[in-house]
């Protein structure tokens, strides 16, 4: 069909151009600007003529708050506060995103494997969605790393499934997730699906091909969210567990101030 305009999202990028005459957009993120597109309509509600656009900055600091909408936030704000402000510990040093294997990423790995009890679980990177600033954990702060609700997922599989899944994760350009309960070897040269050169358990246990593991992903994971899904066979359980809620209840167990997992649980080996 004929295309008027594309406005697209998602990479928090600004784009502002046009393609083969069609005007393509996208307003960065967070509230830093507004894509305006007009497209021209006849009488019968068509398209009639060439659509234009343009991207409109927004500077909170020269707009006034419209009295309206603003008194609505400050009630919804009122509200949560209490919740917000629930602490569930202290930190030393703010966990950033920096990388592609960080503390942070180990930390909410744990807390999944814990909250379900798994063998081994796996987080996607860009579910991680901010840092954890120093200072007092708090609902809010927690919020922000992990805002989308998602649920857990059980993955029944076998060993030598374990390792299919993640050859299949490691098989691009990058590290795209953390791990729990499991330490990876990989060598990033080799061929996809001959990459990974050793798999280790807590105490030091091997991974055995016929033995059954329990691995907790995320439903975005589970459910093959970024051809993340997991191996044909595996059996599959959605848990009625929300990420926040394993993160914020992980979190409450530790000792403050909280000492963050720094190991590298996926290296490259030779």
């Amino acid at each position: 069909e004929k295309i008027d305009a594309l406005i697209s999202a998602h990479t928090h990028s600004l784009v502002d151009t046009y393609v083969r005459g069609f005007p393509v957009v996208q307003a960065r993120s967070g509230g830093q600007a507004v894509a305006v597109v007009d497209i021209p309509l006849s009488t019968d509600g068509r398209p009639s003529g060439q659509a234009v656009a343009e991207i409109r900055p927004v500077s909170v600091a020269e707009t006034a708050a419209h009295q309206g909408v603003d008194s609505i936030v400050r009630r919804a704000t009122a509200r949560v506060a209490a919740i917000v402000r629930r602490r569930y510990g202290t930190l030393a040093v703010t966990l950033t995103r920096t990388g592609s294997q960080y503390p942070l990423g180990n930390l909410v790995a744990d807390a999944q494997r814990w909250a379900a009890k798994g063998d081994i679980a796996i987080m996607n990177n860009h579910g991680i969605r901010t840092s954890l600033p120093a200072g007092d954990v708090t609902y809010g702060t927690l919020y922000e790393v992990q805002p989308f609700a998602n649920t857990l997922y059980s993955l029944r599989m076998t060993g030598a499934q374990v390792r299919q899944y993640l050859e299949k994760l490691l098989g691009g350009d990058e590290i795209p997730v953390h791990v729990s309960g499991i330490t990876i070897g990989y060598n990033p040269d080799k061929p996809k699906g001959e990459r990974i050169l050793s798999l280790r358990l807590p105490e030091g246990r091997t991974l055995v091909d016929d033995a059954i593991y329990n691995v907790i992903v995320n439903n975005f994971m589970g459910t093959g969210g970024s051809n993340m899904g997991p191996p044909e066979g595996t059996h599959i359980t959605p848990l009625d567990i929300v990420d926040l809620d394993a993160l914020t209840g992980y979190v409450r167990t530790l000792p403050s101030p909280i000492a963050p997992p720094t190991e590298n649980r996926i290296f490259i080996a030779q």
